[in-house]
């Protein structure tokens, strides 16, 4: 045989070796993923060995997925993550201890874990809308749960979520969670650690931002992270309930007309390090050399400010549309309600 021919004969066999090999790695993902979804559609519990696991407070999705996993209570984390997302639980998963049956359907796994298991004795902690990180940092260390450093530390490690997706990579911020730490109140184990308060405000987020916003954020061509930091302006900018769609719509308006926002927050959350300590802004101030200072840097800020509530959330979802390019507080009402103005002469015009 010549050594032509050897080499087309190897290179036959070779051939026919590689239809093979991905006929084998087809039929093993169809039979993986064959079970995700078998495990996925069950609704069936059978009777099966009682197991006591403990969910620890601040614990995410994934975490409660690697402990269900570890005890032989699911078979695929990714079934699990899809049935929790589809029971619209992301949100109402609680801590505790559980005493759950090794035959439970992921139905009722998830049912157990939303009524609650046993749980120690917490106390209260609220984030009002507008903190920052900075101010959530030093209120957790006043009120005695951790100190701020170790809170800062916290925020500063990797964490998981979708959302934070929307964050660019090259973002110039001072904390990449800067605004995705959710106002409100929440019940804190003691000793909980700092990882886990981060989580737990975290959680919030993704369960508060619905899936009806995302569909607004796409309609609206923007990201996530962009609504954030956009609400958290309007957060900072006004407490009143009817002018956050206004401002919003301000915003809308300048970015449009390719105009320096001129917004003070922006300049006191770099002036103060973000406790906002500090309420008025000087001419002097406006100056200031940080990239978040839309005096001197045109478009949004790298990144937010502060963190938002719901509804200035929506306000940047749903800006109210009109003419207004300025606005002041309003002096003679002194209730921090604002004047708003289409035309720098009439701006100027309403402060005297």
């Amino acid at each position: 045989m010549s050594v032509k021919k050897a080499k087309k004969q190897k290179q036959k066999k070779k051939w026919k070796v590689f239809p093979l090999l991905f006929l084998v790695i087809f039929v093993f993902g169809a039979l993986w993923l064959f079970t995700i979804f078998s495990e996925y559609k069950n609704q069936t519990d059978i009777e099966g060995e009682k197991v006591t696991i403990n969910i620890s407070p601040g614990s995410g999705i994934r975490d409660i997925a690697a402990v269900l996993k570890e005890n032989d209570l699911i078979r695929h984390k990714a079934a699990f993550y899809l049935k929790v997302k589809t029971m619209d639980a992301a949100g109402e998963l609680k801590y505790g201890t559980f005493t759950l049956e090794k035959g439970y359907c992921l139905e009722t796994l998830i049912e157990n874990l939303i009524e609650g298991g046993e749980q120690k004795a917490g106390v209260w902690f609220t984030v009002p809308e507008g903190f920052t990180i900075e101010k959530i940092g030093a209120k957790l260390e006043e009120e005695g749960f951790c100190s701020q450093d170790d809170f800062l530390a916290a925020v500063e490690e990797e964490y998981d979520y979708d959302f934070l997706d929307s964050i660019p990579s090259d973002a110039d911020v001072t904390y990449r969670l800067q605004g995705f730490l959710f106002p409100d109140t929440y019940e804190m184990e003691e000793g909980i650690t700092p990882r886990e308060i981060v989580i737990t405000m975290l959680d919030q987020f993704g369960a508060q931002y619905t899936d009806e916003m995302e569909e607004r954020t796409k309609e609206l061509g923007k990201t996530i992270f962009e609504v954030v930091t956009e609400a958290s302006i309007i957060e900072r900018e006004t407490d009143q309930e009817d002018e956050r769609a206004v401002i919003a719509g301000v915003i809308e308006n300048r970015l449009k007309a390719d105009m320096p926002l001129q917004m003070c927050p922006t300049v006191l959350y770099p002036l103060t390090n973000g406790m906002y300590d500090v309420t008025t802004v000087t001419y002097e101030d406006t100056k200031l050399d940080s990239p978040y200072n839309t005096y001197v840097n045109k478009g949004l800020p790298p990144g937010p400010i502060a963190s938002p509530g719901i509804a200035c959330i929506n306000a940047a979802l749903n800006p109210a549309s009109h003419n207004y390019f300025f606005y002041h507080t309003d002096e003679e009402k002194n209730d921090g309600s604002h004047i708003f103005t289409e035309t720098y002469e009439e701006h100027v015009e309403t402060q005297k």
